[in-house]
């Protein structure tokens, strides 16, 4: 009998501890060659009050995506991703972490465009996930341009 509680205890710990690495995962959506498989950027360095008054460059994954960015289209493409590299310095150097939407599948998140959102450290590590009602009450605002804050 305490062979088996044992084995009960040191079982319930390593799915404790696997459970506790799942959370600390990388993010899905954003591919560790982002840098050069991206577009070039469609902002440049700037600062923004709503990303932690950090200053913030973005870039989306596709030509597509791209061109209904800049051109203020409503809606991206399904599967569009708009990333926000954010940064402490106001010249865009010691990055901070990472702030993306990802254009999900129709019927995600109807009230918010489908748009999927994370929240990264500067290690690419899952912060927030999913709905995240911060992101989405602040680019409510910009619902005109599906959600993204594109220039005008």
């Amino acid at each position: 009998m305490g062979t088996r509680r044992l084995l009960l205890l040191l079982s319930a710990l390593l799915l404790g501890s696997c459970f506790q690495q799942d959370s600390n995962r990388s993010s899905q959506i954003l591919p560790l060659d982002y840098q050069t498989s991206y577009q070039p950027p469609v902002r440049t360095c700037r600062l923004v009050v709503g990303h932690n008054s950090r200053s913030i460059v973005v870039r989306v994954n596709t030509p597509e995506a791209q061109q209904a960015y800049l051109a203020a289209n409503s809606p991206l493409p399904q599967g569009s991703v708009v990333l926000a590299e954010e940064y402490n310095k106001a010249d865009c150097t010691n990055l901070a972490g990472y702030t993306l939407m990802f254009k999900d599948v129709p019927g995600y998140d109807a009230a918010a465009a489908d748009w999927h959102w994370q929240r990264l450290d500067d290690q690419r590590v899952v912060l927030e996930d999913g709905r995240i009602e911060s992101c989405i009450s602040c680019h409510t605002q910009c619902n005109l341009n599906d959600y993204t804050c594109s220039p005008p």
